[in-house]
Parts: structure tokens; C-alpha cells; sequence
């Protein structure tokens, strides 16, 4: 290299970072306190994660979570959002497409399966947020209740649609049907995520997806 080319290198400017807006970097906080909060309840629970805990994982001080979420209840309220976003919108919703009845609840079961096995850890933050909202965070409870009430919507929709097209019997309780299709999810789950080892998931669900058939399709 020449001495005129190492002037010239030297005139140009160092490329740079381009800068972050405060709404840009706020949401990057907000992202790694979400996956942090997400880590440490799938690995300790509710009780054991504190804010301190959370800021710590994060690489962040306690005061920027409050002043982030206000609460530790608010930040587990965002993460559930975000959980829910992952599941319903960005896999449930996409996999179903527009399949009805007996093909959308199968579609359901493929997809759930499927993130099951993908995002374990967070399914097990997910429950034990769940079940701590009949408890010591009860702030959770309309949440968890708002979003059972959309999943048992959608599943309704989908048999009463199946009905209109005449792939599920005509008698069927839309309603009811929706309800223990995401009791059979939720229990299913619980005992998977206590022992593993027990439960085939994969072949469970399996199973279910042949009970629905046999409980919608006409005679």
C-alpha cells in the first residue's frame, strides 16, 4: 500500500453503529427482561423470581424493571402477552389456516404438539404463571381467564364452521366441545411437564386427535 491510499483510508470515516432511539433501546431492554423473567420462573418458579433476579439476568438495575413494567405482577402480565402472541398468532392461527372442524382442531393439535417440543421452557414458565394466578398473583387471573375465553372462541368457531360445511354432525355443543378440547390441552400438558419421562406427548395427542374425530364427525 502506497503512502497516497493510506492517507486516503485514513480521511474516510470509520463506519458506524447507527444510534438507537430511546423507544428503540426501550424495547430491547423490555425484550431481554422478558426472556430473562421467561428463564428464571421455567427454572425456579414464581416465588424464587424476584425483581432483583430478573434485573440481574438482564444485566440491568432493579429500578429500570419498575421502571419498565412498574411491578413485578406487570412484567409477568407482558411476558404472558408475549407468550400468547408466540402460540396463538404465530403458530396457532398460522397452522390452522382456513381448516374447520375436525381439520382445524387437528391442525390445532399438530401446531401445539409441535411448539411443545420447540419452546419447552417457556411452556413451563407458562403453567406455573397459570396456576399461581388462583393464588399469590391473582392479577394474572383476568388475563388467563380473557385468553382461555378467545382460545374456546376460536375452537367454537372452527366446529360451527365445520357444521355449516357439514364435517361435523349437526347436534354437536359447539361451546362445550371448545371447553373440553382445551381441558383435555391443558391437563395433557401439566402431566407432561411433571413427568416427561411417563408421558408420550406425541403419542397422547395422538390419541386425542383420534377422540375428536370420533366425538364430530357425523354418523
Amino acid at each position: 500500500m502506497n503512502e497516497e491510499s493510506s492517507l486516503a483510508d485514513l480521511s474516510e470515516p470509520a463506519p458506524t453503529t447507527p444510534r438507537l432511539s430511546q423507544a428503540e433501546r426501550t424495547a430491547r431492554t423490555e425484550r431481554r427482561l422478558l426472556s430473562a423473567a421467561l428463564h428464571l420462573i421455567a427454572e425456579r418458579g414464581y416465588e424464587r423470581t424476584t425483581l432483583a433476579a430478573i434485573g440481574a439476568e438482564a444485566g440491568v438495575s432493579r429500578g429500570l424493571v419498575s421502571h419498565c413494567f412498574g411491578s413485578k405482577a406487570g412484567l409477568l402480565g407482558a411476558l404472558v402477552e408475549q407468550m400468547l402472541r408466540r402460540w396463538g398468532h404465530d403458530s396457532l392461527r398460522p397452522a390452522v389456516g382456513d381448516r374447520v372442524g375436525i381439520e382445524a382442531l387437528h391442525a390445532a393439535i399438530d401446531a401445539v404438539v409441535l411448539q411443545s417440543h420447540r419452546a419447552p421452557r417457556e411452556l413451563r414458565a407458562f403453567y406455573a404463571l397459570l396456576f399461581e394466578a388462583l393464588g399469590p398473583i391473582p392479577e394474572l387471573g383476568p388475563r388467563f381467564a380473557e385468553l382461555h375465553g378467545r382460545l374456546r372462541h376460536s375452537v367454537a368457531e372452527w366446529i360451527e364452521a365445520g357444521v355449516a360445511a357439514g364435517q361435523v354432525r349437526a347436534d354437536v355443543d359447539a361451546q362445550a366441545q371448545a371447553a373440553l378440547f382445551l381441558g383435555a390441552f391443558r391437563g395433557a400438558m401439566y402431566q407432561w411437564l411433571l413427568d416427561p419421562e411417563a408421558i408420550d406427548l406425541d403419542r397422547l395427542f395422538a390419541e386425542h386427535k383420534r377422540s375428536v374425530q370420533r366425538a364430530l364427525r357425523p354418523e
